[in-house]
């Protein structure tokens, strides 16, 4: 077994093994677990501790026993072989848990050595520092602590964040002191980009750019941290700083850089050609990919067909060649067929010729040799095997060159460093127009649109589309630039309405002098080409998947359709850039295919297997549905509920087939019936009756065993909507059915149905008749969950006719039910009743217990519309105990719920709840507004003051 020998924080928290292959750790509470771990390292944690480090108070009943099974976990990940030893690594010490490890064995200790080190030589030993912060920033991949989110380790990130910072300073520091200024300028900015107030960055930033011949730059860096400093601060930059500026305007003598080196001749290279335009997005990347090259003498950029490879090692090449301190040459390998050509271009663009009985590879690694230079070999993929040969045989004969590779995978060529170029960052639908006008991809299209429309900008009138542009491109910057150049003769909406056909739509959009660049379907359709037939085949079988999948549904869809373990073959497609790879919350692997890419792969598959394939997705589907079902109303629900949310895409591409021409209806009935709890939790209510209605018509009464469960399923939904009519003939004729099959489980959940119609509509007395009937009914057929559910709103229904002792004595019984079920909804709800009758009519303080119960269940399954209704029970128990305070974050909680899950009614007895509180606190032009505005919400729904 691989034995953990480094342990990383300064990125996501993993461990490496002697390989240097990164262990399995586990899900998001093992990582925080181990994080806090390492903070500590050698000190003893109580599990009460931990139990206060991972969860924000109150923690789960269960914390206790969560914390010692993850630490199990992480011992069989840290010691692997131990068996039946005691533990040598995550020990038992002093009532806790401890890891033993040497401080080498963590990144952030070697930083923060390095760091101290380098800090004492950068006046002394500028060269030396150099080296050692160097080699103390190579130990950062990311974010300190990303994926951990308590507390305890953004405290600590932050922290390091801040060492981080000072440490490209002072390594910026050393660099100018050598006279190296054109090497810091990208790391400087990128602090800035971070840090807009660092005045000591800036300061170093400002020297460099002037050191580069750049003044106006130089200038507007002082200007750009002055207008922060004055708008976010209300203070100037110090004296120091203005006296920089100073004398760059006059160029002052002290600026001139006394260490520059010689000029160096002029030097070889291709020539650069001028930017077409801006890069965008990119300056991270740039940095980043800069950085690289001063570590590692092979970088390779890999991602897939359209995500600004060869911009990005453009962009590289010339911030290098603009250093002046290497030749730069390029070569485009796209145009070439045959892998001896390799050879013959590069000669050409380094000047040479082969000589007489001399190897030309040779002959080009003696003219590389001769001073430093940098070689860009772009789009490599399809002679992978050639070009990684000749750069492992350049790497070897000579030490001055350094090479930066593009392909869609790695040329996997010893000493590689692969830096993923993904797409930029697509809004999210919810952001304000603002943060949709900042987004990376959205600021590309707006500027290619410009270029081709003068007069183009981003409004709040056209952001939401322009997002919905960029996100249904997946942000791949060669589709955005496609469809920004459409942009300039074609309305907005439009241009979304006609996406869905996007390769049509983008095909021809530009004349780009690669052929594979004038058009999207061009550049994925050479990535294909490059597939083996194995590889094309399992790609063909995934593209049925809408969103992300796991290698046990991979193999499921794919196992008996290819030649060869579908687990390598996947690996192939992730390392080709054609399929992405993540890890996800719980510790598992997940792969997806970018949307756009799943477009064009779906649209080469011939009917007949496409449809092959989506009936096989939606029979394994099925299967999992039907695993869950039996477990949704049962202790441990929320596990379950959790699989169908995360399978929700792909259960909703299986109904669309089911349901669709050619489909199986009788599969979309069945997984109808396993998912309409699922729906009503969530508060789907209006996509889970599209698919119970399209049920309904394929399922006749004549098949009452199919039948029943779906006029369950829209009887309750439509009531969740307050559609009473339709709940009425969907229960009536579920009950005729239930009683003429003798079903009495079905029969007690129909006239529940029933009841909750007639209390609306005011018809007390039926309602509770229904009720008990419908009670006994469930409880004859083994219906224990629906009797409590059906209690607990008898219990509801006796506390509004003021009926305590009724009240009292059902709701117990639908608490009795809902515990020998264990099955958290129940559980919640028969809580929630109590606690509102406690609050009516007895112990404030035993309504606060059950109130903050019930909102741990119904979290626990999902349960957004409960728990706003419960956070308004809280919010009326805290104002009369005169917790004005408590009151309001209560009813803010209800109303934020409320607005989010779309409860009209819910947002305004959230509206009400908040007015009361206003009005307590003394603030009455506040209530008065909130009271109007619950008014007219109650308006529009027809509900009446004080309704619920």
């Amino acid at each position: 077994m691989s034995i953990p020998i480094e342990y990383r924080v300064l990125g996501p928290v993993a461990v490496l093994d002697v390989a240097g292959t990164s262990l399995t750790v586990g899900g998001a509470r093992r990582r925080a677990l181990l994080a806090a771990l390492l903070l500590h390292r050698g000190v003893s944690l109580s599990v009460e501790r931990l139990v206060d480090m991972l969860w924000s108070a109150p923690a789960p009943p269960t914390a206790a026993t969560m914390v010692h099974g993850a630490v199990a976990g992480l011992r069989r990940v840290l010691e692997p072989d131990r068996r039946d030893a005691a533990p040598a690594v995550l020990v038992n010490q002093g009532g806790g848990y401890a890891l033993q490890i040497a401080p080498e064995q963590i990144d952030a200790v070697r930083f923060e050595r390095l760091l101290g080190a380098g800090r004492q030589l950068v006046d002394g030993a500028p060269e030396r520092a150099a080296r050692l912060l160097s080699e103390a920033l190579t130990q950062w991949r990311a974010p300190a602590l990303e994926g951990v989110g308590q507390p305890f380790a953004r405290t600590a990130a932050v922290r390091w964040d801040e060492l981080r910072l000072e440490c490209v300073e002072l390594h910026a520091q050393a660099e100018l002191r050598l006279g190296h200024h054109h090497a810091v300028v990208a790391a400087l900015e990128s602090v800035m980009d971070e840090d807009p107030l660092r005045e000591g960055a800036c300061a170093q930033l400002m020297i460099a750019l002037y050191r580069c011949g750049r003044q106006a730059d130089a200038l507007a860096a002082y200007r750009t941290l002055r207008r922060a400093l004055v708008e976010d601060l209300g203070v100037e930059p110090g004296a120091d700083l203005q006296r920089l500026e100073t004398s760059i305007l006059r160029h002052g003598e002290e600026m001139r850089d006394t260490r520059t080196r010689p000029a160096r001749p002029a030097g070889r290279g291709t020539p650069l050609p001028a930017p077409v335009g801006s890069l965008v997005g990119r300056a991270r990347d740039q940095s980043d990919v800069v950085l690289q090259m001063e570590r590692h003498r092979l970088v390779t950029l890999t991602g897939v067909g359209g995500a600004g490879k060869t911009r990005l090692a453009s962009e590289v090449r010339r911030h290098l060649a603009e250093r002046g301190e290497c030749d730069t040459f390029l070569v485009d390998l796209a145009p070439l067929t045959a892998p001896a050509l390799i050879e013959e271009t590069l000669a050409e663009a380094v000047g040479v010729r082969a000589e007489p009985g001399q190897p030309l590879a040779r002959t080009l690694a003696s003219a590389l040799s001769a001073q430093p230079a940098v070689v860009v070999f772009d789009n490599c993929e399809h002679l992978i095997a050639a070009c990684a040969g000749l750069v492992q045989a350049l790497l070897a004969a000579t030490g001055e060159v350094r090479i930066v590779a593009t392909s869609r995978e790695p040329l996997g060529v010893p000493g590689e460093h692969v830096h993923p170029v993904r797409p930029l960052r697509t809004p999210a639908v919810d952001e304000s127009w603002e943060q949709v006008a900042s987004c990376e991809a959205v600021v590309l299209f707006a500027a290619r649109a410009a270029a081709a429309r003068p007069g183009f900008a981003i409004t709040a009138r056209n952001a939401a589309l322009i997002g919905e542009v960029c996100r249904r491109l997946d942000g791949l910057p060669l589709a955005i630039e496609l469809a920004a150049a459409r942009a300039a003769a074609m309305p907005l909406d439009e241009l979304v309405g006609r996406l869905d056909d996007r390769f049509t739509l983008l095909e021809s959009a530009t004349r780009a002098a690669d052929v594979r660049h004038r058009s999207l379907a061009a550049t994925l359709a050479w990535s294909l080409d490059l597939l083996t037939d194995p590889e094309r085949t399992i790609f063909g079988c995934l593209t049925v998947f809408p969103a992300a999948f796991d290698l046990a549904a991979a193999t499921a869809i794919c196992a008996d359709r290819v030649s060869g373990d579908v687990a390598l073959l996947l690996v192939r497609l992730v390392t080709c850039s054609l399929v992405q790879f993540d890890d996800d919350d719980a510790g598992g692997a997940r792969y997806r295919l970018l949307e756009t890419v799943r477009a064009y792969g779906r649209g080469q598959l011939d009917p007949s297997t496409l449809c092959a394939l989506e009936d096989r997705h939606a029979a394994y589907h099925l299967d999992r549905a039907r695993a869950a079902q039996p477990h949704l109303f049962v202790a441990g629900s929320g596990v379950w509920l959790e699989q169908l949310h995360a399978d929700r895409l792909d259960l909703r591409a299986a109904l669309q087939w089911c349901f669709g021409a050619g489909g199986d209806p009788d599969r979309g009935a069945a997984l109808v019936s396993c998912l309409w709890h699922y729906w009503d939790l969530r508060g789907a209510r209006d996509e889970g009756l599209r698919w119970v209605h399209a049920a309904l018509e394929s399922v006749g009464a004549d098949r009452p065993a199919l039948r029943l469960p779906l006029l369950s399923a829209g009887a309750l939904l439509h009531l969740g909507r307050a559609d009473f009519a339709a709940t009425v003939d969907l229960a009536t004729e579920q009950l005729a059915l239930a009683r003429r099959g003798g079903d009495r489980a079905a029969e007690g959940d129909a006239l529940a149905l029933l009841a909750t119609v007639d209390w609306a509509r005011g018809r007390f007395d039926r309602a509770q008749q229904r009720y008990e009937d419908g009670i006994g009914a469930s409880l004859d057929g083994g219906d224990v969950w629906g009797a409590a559910m059906a209690e607990a709103q008898l219990a509801r229904l006796h506390r509004d006719r003021h009926e305590p002792d009724a009240a009292r004595a059902v709701g117990r019984r639908s608490l009795a039910h809902a515990e020998s079920v264990g099955e958290s909804l129940a559980r919640g709800l028969a809580r929630d009743v109590l606690a509102s009758l406690e609050h009516q009519w007895g112990d404030e303080g035993e309504a606060s217990r059950l109130v903050v119960d019930a909102l741990e269940l119904y979290r626990g399954v999902g349960y957004r519309e409960g728990e706003a209704s419960a956070q308004q029970l809280a919010g009326a128990i805290a104002l009369r105990a005169g917790r004005t305070a408590e009151a309001r974050a209560a009813y803010a909680e209800s109303l934020q719920l409320s607005g989010r899950i779309g409860h009209r009614a819910s947002t305004a007895a959230a509206l009400e709840g908040l007015a009361a509180v206003a009005s307590a606190a003394g603030e009455p032009a506040e209530a008065s507004e909130l009271v109007r505005s619950a008014s007219s919400l109650r308006a529009e729904i027809g509900m009446p003051p004080g309704g619920d």
